[in-house]
């Protein structure tokens, strides 16, 4: 079986060499001291199988960091003048006392003209400074913010990007197979590359062998979504290029090599910020047209077959503005994405969320209010219905959940819906889905604090549950927790004790 990774074998080893990065992010500051994880951790998920043939189901992840330090443009301070002529005085010799005193008067009239000339000059000043100075004048352009540096201890210079983006897919379209998952993350050399969590519980990857992108934006957030359909299984990427434009790059295991996605023919334009939301969804049936085991989802159980849906696709959300998302569609088969709606009055710094592969008709998509709460709106897709003034069709309504959550928290789901407590710690909330009926229990298991290190204000979240080889299944939770790292959290899908360890990022 061959992976995508194998696309950059033709450069073993060799740097990838990066272009100019434009983008003035500034990153979380470090908890800890800078972490060189060992090549050779095992993961906690230890799955005894052989590895499944490629593609992943999409699991998605979300969101930015929370810096202080906001991109500009530097605008130049130089201002326009008017130069004067000289005055041209005439260079005649006199040749006698009548010429000296008209040259004398010429004197004085000249000294006259130019006092005059000064004192209207300064006269007009004055009047022009008080006239901008007043309120009912056109406003002044404010002056561009002043030149800042990034300071050197916020860069991480080993390890993943100090405020990497983290996406997951996980591997299990073969049939009998079980769950395994490549990463998506941002390298502090600013590259986005991909490491695979093996069958042995190994981390492979990750190196200059495993570039996915050379352009992205600093501490881009990423969203990966992929599938399987017709034979051919898919991996799409997304995040934000140096350029703010949301960015799509495909890979296939027909080809091995990332392209570029049609994403990008849209130039959509994400927020001018270090943080920005930004999640992909697959929607449509569980990922794929054959039988294969994929990890649990609320309502189906772990044996999928083949799916009758008949459309399926990518939806996909990204911040335009600092309090509005916009949203774009996909078609499976189709050579372009669609605008498709926009959502105003939700924190476009924070994360994006959404659950939409699930069976029943209802998809779901998560925001974080201006009051830093997560909101969970749902669309009845089901066109055949006859709507209500509690349940309308195609339309999206705001359901009664609300999460209190760190400000420009992430937000992940599967299975559970994780966020950013405000203490930084992160919480899973088992929701039940029923669109107007839409509720989290109150039982103690249907709530839980991931127990170990907390995150970074502001992490990347991203999370998954795999199927393993004894019969059960796990939680896993990705975060960072000093700057240079990408934890693992690993926990039984039930319940118990959360375990961490270190996912190993290389140096170079």
């Amino acid at each position: 079986m061959q992976h995508f990774t194998e696309s950059f074998q033709q450069d073993e080893k060799r740097p990838t060499e990066l272009p100019d990065r434009t983008s003035s992010y500034s990153p979380l500051p470090q908890k800890d001291a800078a972490i060189s994880p060992l090549p050779d951790v095992v993961s906690p998920m230890t799955l005894d199988h052989a590895s499944p043939d490629p593609a992943s189901p999409g699991l998605q992840s979300l969101r930015t960091p929370d810096p202080t330090e906001k991109e500009y443009t530097h605008h130049s301070a130089e201002k326009e003048f008017w130069d004067q002529p000289a005055l041209e005085v005439s260079d005649r010799r006199s040749d006698g006392p009548r010429n000296r005193g008209r040259k004398s008067l010429l004197f004085w009239v000249v000294g006259l003209v130019a006092c005059l000339v000064i004192g209207l000059a300064i006269g007009l000043g004055v009047g022009l400074t008080r006239k901008s100075s007043n309120p009912s004048s056109a406003p002044a352009k404010p002056a561009p913010p002043a030149p800042t540096s990034i300071p050197q201890s916020f860069l991480s210079t080993v390890g993943a990007f100090n405020g990497s983006g983290i996406a997951l897919a996980s591997e299990s379209f073969a049939s009998g197979g079980h769950g395994s998952i490549v990463m998506y993350f941002q390298h502090h050399s600013g590259q986005l590359r991909s490491a695979q969590l093996a069958s042995d519980g190994t981390w492979q990857g990750g190196d200059v062998t495993n570039v996915v992108a050379i352009d992205a934006k600093n501490g881009t957030p990423i969203a990966a979504v992929a599938y399987a359909r017709n034979q051919t299984a898919a991996w799409h990427i997304f995040y934000i290029n140096v350029n703010d434009t949301i960015t799509e790059v495909i890979n296939d295991n027909s080809t091995n090599v990332w392209r570029e996605g049609p994403i990008n023919k849209l130039n959509l334009q994400a927020m001018n910020d270090p943080n920005v939301g930004l999640e992909a969804c697959w929607y449509g049936s569980f990922y794929s047209d054959a039988a294969y085991n994929h990890s649990p989802v609320p309502g189906q159980t772990t044996a999928t077959g083949n799916s009758s849906d008949q459309t399926v696709g990518i939806h996909l959300w990204y911040a335009s503005n600092a309090t509005t998302f916009d949203s774009v569609g996909w078609t499976y088969g189709d050579d372009s994405w669609t605008h498709q709606q926009t959502f105003n009055g939700y924190n476009g710094h924070g994360g994006v969320g959404c659950y939409s592969w699930g069976p029943g008709s209802d998809t779901y998509v998560f925001f974080i209010n201006l009051q830093n709460e997560v909101n969970i709106l749902w669309k009845e897709l089901n066109t055949t219905l006859v709507g209500n003034s509690t349940h309308p069709i195609n339309q999206w309504t705001n359901s009664k959940i609300s999460i209190p959550v760190a400000q420009n928290s992430s937000m992940g789901y599967t299975n559970y819906l994780y966020v950013q407590n405000p203490d930084l710690s992160i919480s899973g909330f088992n929701v039940s889905f029923a669109a107007e009926n839409t509720s989290i229990p109150k039982d103690a298991h249907s709530t839980f604090v991931i127990n170990g290190a907390k995150g970074l204000s502001g992490t990347h979240l991203s999370v998954t549950a795999l199927p393993d080889s004894s019969g059960g299944n796990s939680l896993l939770a990705f975060y960072q927790t000093n700057g240079t790292d990408i934890t693992e959290f690993v926990r039984d899908l039930d319940a118990g004790q959360w375990t961490s360890s270190s996912v190993p990022i290389p140096k170079s």
